[in-house]
């Protein structure tokens, strides 16, 4: 039996040694041809964060030279694009940390680094810097950073709403709820994507609704906005440890104790609602009879009235989970496990990684053909109630933004198998075979099953939509690379 798995798998090693000049020759054809134009034009800075997050993966992988990219990448990271919500600034501070940490374009690691700070400032809040009286983050020599600042000076911070709904939303009337029915159930921790409102804000209803008539994605304690907060947050304080960043970080005032707190009460904030949360239906982790996913949002808020009257989420969706979630909380939960403070138990979420891979593998891939390729691929979302998840249903209808999770799981793959190979290793065929699809011709044409949860077919409509495809199939074959050699 030994002996058989060794043949396997000096097969595959062949094969994938076979591959590689594909697998890289299709990559750089991805980046030149496909994604930079549409990077540097797309005008929406989330996407265009996301989509350099996974470019700096390329650049990883080929050593290709990045130095004549770091004007694009600082046009890319320009929050006047469209930047609004909190959580554009997480896919915006993790992707300049990146590149900063990285090398990217070195002659801008000082603008990187200053981007990221500045991110992580305006996802926080009040307090983030240790001067009183500080302005929403510290540095505006950067392309737009100056003039997004004098237009939110107001800026209450991502984990804030619940404290300050009355700035925001005061003297509420009925029929609108009342602010007490919004208060977030798990505290400390938990962030919000945006602020809530007299004209935006969640819809709590007294029972789990299986019928979302209303379709709205903000505000909401969503995995997204508090996976990339907990990442960014461990991150940074991480980098502020690194001597060679010691003067932008002086230069910045960085509260770099309120950085630390952030991340570990972003996992306490996870661990209550994946561990600490016994209902399965409320429970922030969907448990499967394979691996496990986390879902979209959390369920509920805080019970409210004597009876201790429990308030859903209209829009909750038990049966949603959203690919880039499980790669966003992959990367948080591996990486706070190995930063966790000596001698404090860890949380038992910071466990759970390894069955979020599986519950991936397990779950997310597919059958589908894209003409005369067929395979098993990954899927941006998947509603596991739905007879045909080709054609579910994405949050609030937003198929262009929700077809980016699958560039996210892949990135966070790819760093979990540069820390820790074994945690891949198992699923190595299924992605050569991927990348093996990818560079075929006609690939991400003609798919059958058709419908909107696509991960590879490009979108009509916006730059950053079409561009999108593109990244995703560059994710899967920069993991490739790195798991070929």
């Amino acid at each position: 039996m030994n002996d058989e798995r060794s043949g396997r798998e000096e097969a595959e090693a062949r094969s994938a040694d076979a591959n590689l000049q594909a697998y890289l020759a299709e990559a750089r054809r991805l980046f030149e041809r496909e994604i930079l134009p549409r990077w540097v034009t797309a005008d929406n800075v989330w996407r265009s964060a996301w989509a350099m997050d996974g470019i700096l993966d390329y650049f990883l992988v080929s050593g290709a030279d990045s130095a004549p990219y770091g004007d694009a990448a600082l046009g890319a990271l320009d929050p006047t694009q469209l930047g609004n919500w909190w959580d554009d600034f997480g896919w915006i501070g993790i992707a300049a940390l990146r590149a900063a940490e990285q090398g990217f374009a070195p002659q801008r690691r000082d603008d990187f680094l200053k981007i990221a700070i500045n991110a992580w400032a305006y996802m926080y809040g009040p307090g983030w810097s240790t001067q009183a009286g500080a302005a929403i983050y510290p540095f505006r020599d950067l392309p737009g950073w100056a003039s997004f600042a004098s237009e939110h000076a107001n800026n209450i911070g991502a984990p804030n709403v619940g404290k300050r709904i009355g700035q925001t939303r005061p003297n509420p009337q009925p029929p609108l709820p009342p602010n007490a029915w919004m208060m977030p159930r798990r505290i400390p921790g938990g962030a919000w994507n945006s602020p809530i409102t007299l004209d935006a804000y969640p819809d709590p209803v007294p029972t789990r609704q299986t019928d979302w008539w209303r379709s709205y994605l903000n505000p909401v304690q969503n995995t997204v906005t508090n996976g990339l907060y907990a990442l960014l947050s461990l991150r940074l304080h991480r980098a502020s440890q690194n001597p060679a960043f010691a003067q932008v970080f002086r230069a910045s005032n960085l509260n770099t104790s309120a950085c630390r707190v952030a991340w570990t009460e972003q996992i306490g904030w996870f661990n209550q609602w994946m561990t600490g949360t016994p209902q399965p239906d409320q429970s922030l982790l969907m448990s499967l009879p394979s691996g496990v996913l986390v879902r979209e949002r959390v369920s509920t808020f805080q019970p409210v009235g004597p009876n201790a009257q429990l308030y859903w989420d209209a829009m909750y969706r038990s049966s949603l989970a959203w690919t880039g979630d499980q790669g966003l909380l992959l990367g948080a939960l591996r990486e706070a496990q190995a930063a966790w403070p000596g001698g404090v138990a860890p949380p038992k979420v910071l466990s759970l990684y390894p069955a979020l891979i599986e519950g991936v593998f397990k779950n997310a891939y597919q059958p589908r053909s894209y003409g005369s390729v067929s395979g098993s691929f990954p899927m941006p979302w998947l509603d596991t109630s739905s007879p045909s998840p080709y054609y579910a249903p994405s949050p609030g209808n937003d198929d262009g933004d929700y077809q980016t999770g699958v560039g996210v799981f892949m990135r966070y793959l790819l760093q979990a198998w540069r820390a820790r190979p074994t945690l891949v290793q198992g699923y190595r065929a299924q992605i050569l075979a991927n990348a093996d699809a990818i560079v075929q011709p006609g690939f991400g044409e003609h798919a059958y099953p058709g419908g909107a949860c696509d991960a590879f077919t490009p979108r009509q409509g916006s730059i950053a939509d079409t561009m999108t495809a593109y990244v995703n199939r560059l994710s899967v074959l920069v993991l490739a690379i790195a798991m070929g050699r």
